[in-house]
């Protein structure tokens, strides 16, 4: 096997395993309705619409909203995936400039990231998945940022950068 899943042999899982592309349907655990979509990254990977009790939290990381990946959906797919929603927590690893530097890799700028949140009429917006070289003060520019771009778009959006211990209640 390779990366994402090295150093496990394939030979050395017990299991058998059957390979798709794309788990479309939904499901349940519990009270929680789950619903899967393909996100735009080298090594693929999978998103989550989570349903409970009349509430919706979506979360999309490594996931590149300027660039489709193999599997990977379009901006408006992934928009109307997570449109209306109480949250969306969004991979927003990048600044602009950065992006452009690293574009292919998986990861999306924190504006793109807005942007999808804009379009699909969230009601609170997550930043996630961090450049780990940017300080805390960065970080909190970034969230400025968008707080004051989401006051321009006269919208009301709720937007705020998670950390290892952000709880949140929906």
């Amino acid at each position: 096997m390779r990366p994402p899943f090295f150093p496990v042999q394939f030979e050395q899982l017990k299991a058998k395993i059957n390979y798709a592309a794309d788990c479309p349907m939904s499901f349940r655990t519990d009270s929680i309705e789950i619903f899967p979509i393909n996100l735009s990254h080298p090594n693929v990977g999978m998103g989550y619409k989570f349903i409970e009790d009349g509430k919706t939290m979506v979360f999309l990381t490594d996931n590149e909203l300027g660039y489709r990946h193999r599997d990977g959906r379009t901006f408006d797919e992934y928009a109307d995936f997570a449109r209306g929603a109480d949250l969306l927590i969004h991979d927003a690893e990048y600044t602009p400039k950065e992006y452009k530097c690293n574009r292919t890799w998986g990861h999306s700028s924190y504006i793109d990231a807005l942007d999808l949140a804009l379009t699909a009429q969230v009601k609170a917006f997550g930043l996630f998945h961090h450049n780990q070289d940017r300080s805390d003060e960065d970080q909190d520019s970034i969230v400025q940022e968008c707080r004051d771009i989401i006051k321009r778009k006269n919208s009301d959006i709720e937007c705020f950068a998670l950390t290892q211990t952000t709880e949140l209640k929906l």
